[in-house]
Formats: structure tokens, sequence, C-alpha cells
């Protein structure tokens, strides 16, 4: 038995075959739109399109098709999202190389309004259904003008080493006051000596590390300990290093992977460590709850399409334990707190959100 209706003369309804096939359709539709890049874009270098008008035609069509979805898993939503990224550069690629034209005839106004019309409509997509944390982090992964940038891997995975021998270095046994004193210290000489080549950068970055990790060992004493000089000595540090960049003592591709994967590292431990605390019942006033809180969303805030795209496996596992947790340990926080609010589930959504406005 099917799901199709007949017409008298016994050929199969229209009708019903949409309604049938039509959902089907909607996602044939929009990722045959992939396929015509891929196979076009050797023909016209940057773009598919011949001329301004073709491109704004299909960026218009394209939006119709998009106007049509709703409620797609994550995997779905990430495969639209990427064509939609594949699509928009062909057509503003088209439109530089005839922009004498396309100004002229409008071509880019009419763009613009589509371009801005397709990013609501991804926002609308992406609130069609609740999301978690994990597709936060999984989005953000897939989602990126990097994921196809094989030059980048092949740096990122070279780096990777580096950043595994890190966990081999013992961090500092201090007390708390001790750990402050000497992070500080140690950021001091680093901005009075420079970072002004590779060694450094790297030397830079490992003893860094080894201080933030000696910091967590006590975040539970320091998470409301005044760490503002050290913040702003770690800003002027990272900006020394990119300094270096300027004088060609350090490549922009080095300075941009290792900084990037710095990052990384750095919100995971922390990520890490405040599941660890607050599973351990070392958090036990509001205040400190707060921080907690603060500090657990920071590898959602702060990742970005380059930190997505330079993850390792074993990084992007470490999110998805860490995603896999936010909810229940933010609900233990909560009850710290004295807040029963459950607003904080809505997050995600407005974090997938921001991602989408930001790329």
């Amino acid at each position: 038995m099917n799901n199709f209706t007949y017409n008298k003369d016994n050929s199969i309804s229209m009708e019903s075959y949409f309604r049938v096939y039509g959902f089907i359709a909607k996602y044939f539709a929009i990722s045959f739109v992939a396929i015509m890049l891929s196979s076009c874009a050797n023909k016209t270098g940057n773009s598919m399109f011949q001329t301004s008008e073709n491109a704004t035609n299909a960026y218009r069509c394209y939006l119709s098709e998009i106007r049509t979805l709703d409620d797609l898993t994550s995997e779905q939503f990430a495969d639209v999202v990427n064509e939609w990224l594949t699509l928009r550069d062909s057509v503003f690629n088209c439109l530089a190389r005839d922009s004498v034209v396309s100004i002229h005839s409008g071509h880019m106004g009419i763009v613009q309004e589509v371009n801005d019309s397709l990013r609501k409509e991804f926002v609308r997509i992406s609130m069609s259904r609740q999301r978690t944390f994990s597709d936060v982090v999984y989005l953000h992964k897939e989602v990126s003008q990097h994921k196809y940038d094989q030059s980048l891997a092949k740096s990122s995975s070279m780096a990777e080493p580096f950043f595994e021998s890190l966990d081999s270095v013992s961090p500092c046994r201090m007390k708390p006051q001790e750990i402050i004193a000497a992070y500080h210290s140690f950021l001091d000489k680093m901005l009075e000596r420079g970072i002004n080549n590779n060694e450094e950068l790297l030397s830079f970055i490992k003893e860094e590390d080894r201080m933030f990790r000696s910091y967590l060992i006590h975040l539970s004493e320091l998470a409301n300990a005044d760490l503002s000089a050290i913040t702003q000595l770690t800003e002027k540090c990272c900006l020394s290093v990119f300094q270096a960049t300027e004088n060609g003592t350090i490549s922009y591709d080095d300075a941009l992977i290792y900084m990037a994967k710095r990052t990384n590292r750095r919100v995971i431990l922390n990520a890490e460590a405040c599941i660890g605390d607050v599973q351990k019942g070392l958090v036990r006033t509001g205040e400190q709850a707060r921080a907690y809180v603060w500090m657990l969303l920071q590898p959602y805030i702060t990742l970005d399409t380059l930190g997505a795209a330079v993850l390792s496996e074993a990084e992007y596992a470490k999110l998805g334990y860490i995603a896999g947790h936010t909810l229940q340990v933010i609900d233990k926080l909560n009850g710290i707190i004295g807040t029963d609010s459950d607003q904080y589930k809505e997050l995600p959504a407005l974090l997938i959100k921001i991602l989408l406005t930001s790329i």
C-alpha cells in the first residue's frame, strides 16, 4: 500500500505526489546547488556565473528554496549553510568582477538584500527546533570558511605534537597566592624580553600553559580573585606576538595557528576544571557559581571559525564531553546561586544565531 492518491483516469495525483516527495525534493534542490558549484567553478575561475544578472537571479531563486526549509537536524543544517557560503562567494565574486555593471544596474544592492534575508532565514531554521550545546559545538566545527583549507589543516596538524607535549610538563605546586605572583612575574619577564621569533613563541606558550594549569589546580579558591593585571599582561604578550609578524620575525601563519590552538587549549582546560570542581562539590558560594557559569560558557563564546578549523580530534572529543555536561553543571550552579531560572536552556539557539551573524 502506498501513500499516493489517484485521479479518475488512474494517474497519480500531482498534489499527492508533491505531498509525499516534497520534503525530499527540497533537500535535493538545495544540494543540487553544491553539485553545480563544484562542476562550474573550474569553468569560470572564482565564480560559476557569467554575468551579474545571472548571479543575482540565482541568488534570489536560492532564497526562495531556503524559505521552504524547516526543522532541519544539525547535520542537514550544516550542509545547507556550507552550500550557502559557497554560493555566496561565487555570487559576490561575479559582482566584484563585473563591478561597474553591477553597481549601475543595482545588482549589488539586490544581492545585499537577498544575503541579509538568507541570514535571517538561517536564523529562523536554526530556531525551528530545540538545540543543544552539542549542536553548537558541531556547527562550529562543520560550518566554517576554513573547513576545506588543506594548507591550514596541514599546518595545524604539524603544530599538534607541540601542544600534545604540554601535558607532560608538570604544573607548579604552590599555594594559590604564590601561583598568582609567579604567573605575574613570568608575564612581566616575557614582556621585558619580548617574543621575537618562533622559538620564543613556543617557549612563551609552553611556560604560560604550565602557569595556567597551575592556576586551575586552585580554581575554586581563585575564581573570584582579581586577575585583571594578569589579563592585561597576557593581552600585551599576545600583541607582542603579532607585532613580530609585522617585523617578519614570526610568520603570520605560524602566529595565527599557534595562538588559535593556544586559545582552544586554554578554554577547554578551564571548562574541564569547572566541571570537575562542581562534581567534587568545591563550588559553594553564589559568587563562585556565577564565575563558574561564565567560565563554562567560554568554549562556545570564544570558539570562532579559525579556532574550530584547527581543533584536533582529541580536542573536539573534549568539547563534546563539555557540551554533554554543560546543562547539568549549570543546573547545579543555579542551585548554588539560588535561582530556578531555566533561561540558559535557550543559550544554544542564541549561540548558533551569533555564529550565523559572524560568517
